[in-house]
């Protein structure tokens, strides 16, 4: 904003040319900082209004951000229902069934071993009746109790019961989650692919789901990325705090010189100033006449006044005393 003249303020106040020509120096003067503080101060004002205005901006962006987030995070916790809906609906109907034709071929093979025992047991005691011999007085043959099976390590039919079929099936949803969990985890999306056909895969490649997606989506690298990017966060927060603090040490040194500095050029201007309000030697009438005036309440102490405050009694005595000195010309 460019600040106008003294001359121009003046104009627009109605003065004429003359009058404005009849200044003398001293009045000038002051006159010209009195108006280059309003326009800095009104330029100062509108710095501060861009910058609120910015403020405003970031948190509009810090806004959309977080709804960005929420709006992922619904999406997320909907895709973990739909998974477990395609578990329930497509993949345990297929364990279930062939659990069922399971457990209907050890219930065959069963029975037919008991018909097959029945029918040797006819035949032996068919046989003993020949040789006059009394089947229930006859010899039985007891045969060695099978050894215990692992049927985690050795092949063979297993046995599958009820609260062991739903125990692999609860293991199998707990585990399609966890998978998409660290999935959505590493890559923060959901996984591409639905749970059915992650299962179906792994079972062709011979291996368990979760060996497949760990395979098939590199979670091993992924997992490594992120410590490594962690790393780094956590380095360039530490560099960044020590420049933050190193420059804050160094601006509070830079105020404290640039106040000296205006402390020391403050007490200069005012024993060198011509300005009878701002050089007066200790001691001298108009000190005391001050003095009496601050005691009394009829003017504030200049030296507890704000600069503001300061600056406008300073143009009011320079007008006071321009119209003192104008009254004195026209006399």
């Amino acid at each position: 904003m460019p600040v106008p003249t003294l001359a121009e303020v003046l104009k627009q106040s109605g003065w004429t040319q003359d009058q404005i020509d009849a200044l003398d120096a001293q009045a000038r003067t002051g006159l010209n900082s009195y108006v280059t503080n309003i326009y800095q101060t009104a330029e100062q004002k509108e710095q501060a209004a861009l910058a609120a205005a910015q403020k405003a901006e970031e948190d509009r962006k810090a806004q959309e951000a977080a709804t960005a987030a929420a709006v992922a995070a619904q999406e997320a916790a909907e895709l973990n229902v739909r998974q477990a809906q395609d578990f329930w609906a497509n993949v345990y109907p297929a364990a279930n069934a062939e659990a069922e034709a399971e457990k209907a071929r050890l219930a065959k093979e069963a029975a037919d071993a008991k018909a097959e025992a029945a029918y040797y047991k006819a035949q032996r005691e068919s046989y003993l009746g020949t040789l006059g011999i009394d089947p229930s007085n006859a010899p039985v043959f007891t045969p060695p109790p099978a050894p215990v099976v692992d049927q985690n390590k050795t092949p063979g039919t297993p046995t599958f019961s009820e609260d062991a079929i739903m125990k692999r099936l609860d293991q199998g949803v707990h585990t399609i989650q966890d998978i998409g969990w660290k999935y959505q985890q590493l890559y923060g999306t959901p996984i591409p692919i639905s749970p059915s056909q992650l299962v179906s895969e792994a079972d062709r490649l011979k291996l368990s789901p979760m060996e497949y997606a760990a395979r098939t989506f590199k979670f091993a690298e992924k997992e490594a990325e992120h410590r490594a990017a962690e790393a780094k966060k956590h380095d360039d927060e530490i560099a960044a705090k020590t420049a933050a603090e190193k420059e804050s040490e160094w601006k509070a040194k830079m105020d404290a010189q640039a106040a000296e500095f205006s402390a020391k050029e403050r007490k200069m201007a005012e024993q060198i100033s011509s300005h009878p309000d701002m050089h007066l030697p200790p001691g001298s009438a108009r000190v005391a006449e001050i003095k009496r005036a601050v005691s009394a309440g009829e003017r504030p102490d200049p030296t507890k006044m704000t600069p503001e405050a300061r600056l406008k009694l300073t143009q009011q005595n320079v007008i006071k005393r321009f119209e003192e000195q104008r009254q004195t010309v026209a006399a």
